[in-house]
């Protein structure tokens, strides 16, 4: 199995290092969901978070395309009061490879994204203690897979919008569990090729 992924992956290499890649800039909204936005006192209770990231797209043929995309997630939170007035703010850094099937002609019309990704989580979170002090601290995981899903719409070689579902598996407990098992966003993006 293992010199046959490793063989598999030397292939596709070679075939890819023919190509020229196209490079684009990523930026927008990420809006968390579940766990990630409304886990009492351990969620962001924020609605919108930010991302921005790099990719190089290596053209298969006309119809496909394999993406390598390094991205930084920023989910900024605000206190769920009560007693303990906890805050927690994420970020994600992404980096990870996708499938891009266009729909219509390249870099022209509808294209769907399928993705799997490695990534490192962090917590930043502070909370009001029994004491009545403010305390803070972060609590980090790397090397946890994430995969995606969605699609997108090319309106020139130079522009494109897209969305797609995130989600990262993380630890819930431990030093440095976050307090839920899955963190999951919608991302839309404004994609610039040059």
């Amino acid at each position: 199995m293992r010199h046959t992924l490793t063989l598999a992956v030397l292939l596709a290499g070679s075939a890819l290092s023919a190509q020229t890649p196209t490079f684009s800039l990523a930026t927008g909204l990420s809006l968390p969901l579940g766990d990630l936005k409304d886990r009492a006192d351990f969620g962001t209770n924020q609605f919108f978070g930010t991302h921005l990231g790099g990719q190089a797209t290596f053209a298969i043929n006309s119809r496909h395309a394999v993406r390598a995309q390094l991205t930084y997630q920023h989910f900024p939170g605000s206190s769920w009061g009560g007693f303990a007035a906890s805050r927690n703010d994420f970020g994600a850094l992404q980096a990870g490879a996708d499938w891009v099937y266009q729909l219509q002609a390249p870099y022209r019309g509808w294209y769907t994204i399928a993705g799997a990704s490695l990534n490192q989580v962090k917590d930043s979170w502070d909370y009001i203690n029994s004491a009545g002090r403010r305390v803070s601290g972060s609590s980090t995981q790397s090397g946890k897979l994430g995969v995606r899903g969605g699609g997108g719409y090319t309106f020139s070689p130079r522009f494109a919008l897209e969305g797609t579902l995130n989600q990262i598996f993380v630890d819930p407990n431990g030093g440095d569990g976050f307090g839920f098992d899955t963190a999951t966003w919608i991302q839309v993006s404004a994609v610039f090729r040059f």
